[in-house]
């Protein structure tokens, strides 16, 4: 099967799902219009003959203008029938355009199953689906996973000769990021020659955090969804329009997603179908291109191709994420702390003010204020906290990888 008449199924097989929930749900909204519209009549009813019992009484009585109530709640129950079955109506019609993807795969387990299966495969000819989409969008950090992702995406674009309909997008978290972070993933686009937009939340993560009044946590991962998610859906619906395509655009997302980050990362495909952001002009995919790289692996590529990542990785964090992380454990926090305090960063002190200001830890176990005096408290043990560039490499590829990258860099 081609990689067009890959996504053409998929497609298919999306719509055909949408139809069969839609007709579903319209189905279920007609059963409650009905159960409710004889509700009301047991009540008009109800009301009708207690109105006879009296004699018809005056109009201004209880039971009149019970009556009177019950009526309208009946009209309007009617009325809430007509458009229920309006919308099954609609439903139906739109089920059965989709019939023949349906007897294909009649279950929503098939359907599933059919395009896992076919994603899997297109995730097999990275360059194939990169000649067969309309638009690649990198979200970079600027971390080393980013990095690495970009730089195979770019190398996969070129092979197809494709460069063009590569762009990068980074979301700007504001203070809450490490100094720098922004301008890296700049030079790291503009180093193949990408077109590339920051994309700023409004308030970025502590504005977020004071208008909440609570931090997120593992469960509540706000900092994914309000601050990265959701503001990336204009950008792509804008650049979904400037292709003024006829049909219905494949838009790839590409992703610095590895699955032994974690086990719920690990659970995730290489690529997939993004429902959220997909619609009748866009058809968007998720794809976790470096899914299957260890953390080693993704060093060598940065070694091996000279790109460039950023110091903080040198002081033996493990990630370039917000400088306090809320997913991060207190030996983390710690060392950023640490980190903090050597550039002379002002940082734990707005946190720690924060923490107090909305009366919510930052994490259950502990304060941001416990974390910072243990910080002092090792300062003062093992004096300030010192790294030189390479140190990174140094740790996962050893010293002459660290020498052979350094001396790369200063050609």
């Amino acid at each position: 099967m081609s990689v067009e008449n890959a996504l053409h199924t998929i497609e298919l097989i999306r719509c055909a799902g949408k139809a069969a929930s839609a007709y579903r749900t319209a189905k279920h909204d007609v059963r409650e219009a009905y159960e409710e519209h004889s509700a009301t009549l047991a009540q008009l009813q109800h009301w009708t003959d207690q109105n006879r019992a009296m004699g018809g009484g005056d109009r201004a009585s209880p039971v009149r203008c019970a009556l009177l109530a019950a009526d309208h709640e009946h009209h309007e129950a009617a009325r809430k029938v007509r458009r229920a079955e309006a919308r099954m109506r609609r439903a139906s019609a739109a089920l059965q355009a989709q019939r023949p993807a349906l007897n294909r795969y009649p279950s929503e387990r098939n359907r599933r199953r059919a395009t896992t299966l076919l994603l899997d495969r297109l995730a097999d000819h990275p360059v194939d689906l990169i000649r067969a989409a309309d638009l690649i969008i990198i979200q970079t950090s600027a971390g080393k996973d980013s990095i690495v992702a970009l730089h195979r995406t770019v190398a996969a674009a070129k092979a197809a000769g494709c460069l063009h309909k590569v762009r990068a997008m980074h979301c700007d978290l504001g203070a809450a990021e490490w100094p720098g972070v922004k301008e890296l993933a700049r030079r790291q686009a503009e180093r193949y020659g990408i077109p590339f937009l920051v994309v700023t939340p409004d308030g970025g993560f502590l504005g977020m955090v004071d208008n909440r009044r609570r931090w997120p946590d593992a469960k509540r991962r706000l900092c994914t969804s309000k601050l990265k998610r959701d503001p990336t859906g204009p950008v792509i619906t804008n650049w979904v329009a400037e292709l003024g395509l006829d049909r219905q655009a494949i838009v790839v997302n590409v992703m610095g997603v590895r699955g032994a980050e974690s086990p719920s990362r690990a659970l995730k495909a290489r690529l997939s179908l993004d429902p959220r952001t997909t619609s009748a002009n866009r058809l968007v995919l998720t794809w976790n291109i470096i899914h299957e790289l260890s953390e080693q692996e993704v060093w060598q590529e940065i070694a091996s191709n000279s790109l460039e990542y950023h110091p903080i990785y040198d002081t033996g964090l493990p990630r370039l994420s917000c400088v306090y992380c809320v997913l991060a454990g207190p030996d983390w926090l710690i060392l950023a702390t640490r980190v903090c305090f050597a550039l002379e960063l002002t940082l734990p002190d707005t946190y720690a003010a924060l923490e107090r200001r909305i009366g919510h830890r930052f994490k259950q176990d502990f304060t941001l204020n416990g974390i910072i005096a243990a910080a002092r408290m090792l300062d003062a043990i093992e004096g300030p906290l010192t790294w030189r560039r390479g140190d990174a490499l140094r740790r996962h590829l050893g010293p002459a990888a660290a020498d052979s990258y350094l001396a790369g860099l200063t050609r």
